[in-house]
């Protein structure tokens, strides 16, 4: 269940439908310099995943990287009681009856070491932290971007081929309406722009293992 994408970085993932559509989801998996695991944007916890994210340490830390990814943290942070569980503000809202941190707008000492984060701004409903794994040149979107290499099915195409979706990385019309303020959001592209990577991991569908800045350079260049 568990892919290896480069050193200490894993993913898994599982179906996952809305509205009809096949999106899919993904959970990436950092091993930190501590030796111990940081599992962003969780997703179901089967004896199956946490058989194999057992294989390779202890889970340290659970993060809900924007506010729509929160369904499994529960779940997680129950399978994982030792972990500490931090969420983006939209997220920590929705679960009242867990004891979460909110992501620190400062490096963590807990993940400092491995992994820069910034919340990117200009869609507040969405409230989105990007991640960049310097060692492996990896940055790790949730739902900023999106990348269908092919359909799988026809309802999903349908819509992709009308949203210009298809084949290519991109921010669905869906994205586009969440952003509120398009200088903010320009803002936050730059920055993403100045990290040094190349692969870049989403939580939905496709990897994009090279060519990743020169792709988001062209999905944002609306803004």
């Amino acid at each position: 269940m568990l892919q290896s994408i480069d050193t200490n970085l894993w993913t898994a993932t599982q179906p996952f439908r809305m509205l009809g559509l096949q999106i899919g989801a993904r959970t990436t998996v950092v091993r930190l310099g501590s030796g111990g695991l940081l599992v962003h944007a969780p997703i179901q916890p089967t004896p199956e995943l946490r058989a194999a994210i057992d294989t390779l340490g202890s889970v340290q830390a659970v993060v809900a990287p924007n506010s729509m990814h929160h369904l499994y943290l529960g779940p997680f942070l129950a399978a994982y009681p030792q972990a500490r569980g931090y969420a983006a503000a939209g997220a920590i809202a929705k679960h009242p009856e867990l004891q979460l941190e909110n992501i620190p707008k400062n490096p963590d000492l807990l993940w400092a070491g491995d992994l820069d984060h910034f919340e990117l701004e200009g869609a507040p409903g969405l409230g989105e932290v990007a991640f960049f794994h310097r060692a492996s040149r990896t940055l790790i979107l949730t739902d900023w971007m999106f990348y269908f290499e092919r359909s799988p099915n026809w309802l999903t195409g349908l819509y992709l081929r009308l949203a210009g979706a298809l084949g290519k990385p991109v921010q669905t019309p869906v994205l586009k309406k969440l952003v509120k303020d398009r200088a903010a959001a320009r803002a936050a592209r730059e920055r993403l722009l100045a990290w040094d990577f190349d692969r870049v991991v989403m939580s939905h569908r496709d990897i994009l293992p090279t060519g990743g800045k020169e792709a988001l350079r062209a999905a944002t260049a609306w803004l």
